[in-house]
């Protein structure tokens, strides 16, 4: 190679080798930062690109040439030439994304190709310890080449058809530079010629800095890419937080107004309900000192201190959260029914849905729903001369159904005294829902309330 030659050669080396040690230094403190795979087989690649470039230039150096022929040079040369190659088709295959999922022949291909570069790797040590190099160098060196040409064109090719990302284009476009300088390359060293004074190497080392800084460019894209859908992530995590912080707010504001109803419903009952019946019996307990009056008044006493003590009852066990199921407020009817109904020889069945077990009662739901039974169970005691009363619960179609009917003889409504339907109706209907009474003289009486369940349900 003539002085011309010469320079171009080692201006061609030196370029690579710093183009390959900064993009080294450079990737590796990011993959330090960042502790991914990829990364780390980039670096490696990188590495041993260095190495081998670093190399060259030392035992050229101390070689006094670049046709070089001795044990030492040829040993060092090839080996790390293989190694770079190894630690190249390695990133390739990763950065391509292949995998035997989805790429299965095509994976199976560059599994093989990694490994068959280590075995001629591994046989070249192998010759040139035992000092057979003209076999070495007319078949491994040659064989080897042709195998890494021709495997990573198949490679290559097959995956040019294949659905690809901008990354992965990235790659790919580097990847063909190298294979097509790669066999520029070989074609000179066997056939011995030049275009515009490059030769052999000098070709492999233009596909390499083309490599490295489509390479780079490619991880670039990369890290860019994942910062940007991190800070997607990121700006969808803060909406999702603030959306959850803004319905805690609102849950805590309901929270608090559904307490401050409930509170005032609590005193508007106890003014209501126990406050007039407090003041009735002091009335009474006033009217009492007179003799002739005092039998009487202690009869009214007792009658409206009972219904305050199960008015009070009534009202505890509503507040109570541990009675905010089902199966409490069943309970709570089953003994008001038993008590009620056992003294009037009337059996009484309560029925219960499979559904109801998980549904948590709001507090006036719960409440509404047990006064109910207790109106529609004192009447059937009072009037309606049954043998039989039924309460059914259930739920269907996002409806919580209650029905009480009993085989009595019915009424009309324009002959039934008191305010009982009216306050029934009245109960229902505040906690949204739908009232319905069917009866008649000998037919019985039936009554259904329907109410939607995220109405009454907790």
């Amino acid at each position: 190679m003539g002085p011309e030659g010469n320079s171009l050669y080692f201006n061609l080396l030196l370029y690579t080798l710093g183009a390959s040690s900064l993009a080294f230094m450079y990737h590796l403190v990011l993959y330090f930062q960042r502790r991914e795979k990829l990364l780390l087989h980039y670096c490696i690649y990188l590495f041993l690109l260095s190495a081998f470039l670093f190399s060259r230039i030392l035992m050229t150096d101390s070689e006094r040439g670049t046709d070089h022929l001795t044990w030492r040079f040829q040993f060092w040369d090839e080996l790390l030439q293989l190694l770079f190659y190894y630690g190249y088709i390695e990133f390739i295959g990763r950065a391509l994304g292949i995998h035997p999922s989805t790429h299965r022949k095509l994976y199976y291909f560059w599994k093989i190709l990694s490994w068959t570069i280590l075995t001629i790797a591994v046989l070249h040590i192998v010759l040139m310890s035992a000092d057979i190099i003209a076999i070495r160098h007319r078949y491994l060196f040659r064989g080897s080449r042709l195998l890494l040409i021709g495997v990573s064109m198949i490679v290559l090719l097959n995956y040019a058809f294949t659905k690809k990302t901008v990354f992965q284009r990235y790659i790919l476009t580097g990847a063909l530079i190298f294979l097509i300088t790669g066999i520029l390359g070989f074609a000179s060293f066997v056939y011995n010629f030049r275009i515009w004074n490059i030769y052999a190497l000098g070709f492999t080392f233009i596909g390499e800095v083309a490599d490295v800084l489509l390479f780079s460019a490619a991880m670039g894209y990369r890290l860019r890419q994942t910062y940007e859908e991190k800070e997607k992530a990121m700006k969808a995590l803060k909406e999702q937080q603030e959306l959850v912080l803004k319905k805690d707010i609102e849950r805590m504001e309901a929270i608090v107004e559904t307490r401050y109803h409930e509170r005032n419903r609590i005193a508007r009952e106890l003014h209501d309900e126990i406050g007039s019946s407090l003041s009735s019996i002091h009335i009474f307990s006033t009217v009492a000192s007179q003799p002739d009056k005092m039998a009487g008044m202690m009869e009214k006493i007792r009658d409206t201190s009972g219904r305050i003590m199960e008015n009070m009852s009534d009202l505890v066990w509503a507040i109570n959260a541990e009675t905010d199921d089902m199966q409490s407020l069943l309970r709570r009817i089953r003994q008001f029914g038993a008590s009620l109904l056992e003294a009037k020889n009337i059996e009484l069945e309560v029925l219960a849905g499979d559904q109801l077990p998980a549904l948590q009662l709001k507090t006036e739901a719960k409440k509404n729903i047990l006064l109910i039974c207790k109106e529609s169970i004192n009447n059937s005691a009072k009037y309606s001369q049954a043998s039989r009363v039924i309460i059914e619960v259930g739920i269907q179609d996002g409806f919580f159904r209650l029905e009480i009917r009993d085989n009595g003889q019915g009424f009309t409504t324009s002959a039934y005294p008191g305010n009982g339907l009216v306050n029934m109706r009245k109960r229902c209907e505040e906690s949204g829902g739908v009232f319905l009474l069917d009866t008649g003289y000998d037919k019985g009486t039936r009554i259904s309330c329907s109410f939607p369940v995220t109405t009454i349900s907790n």
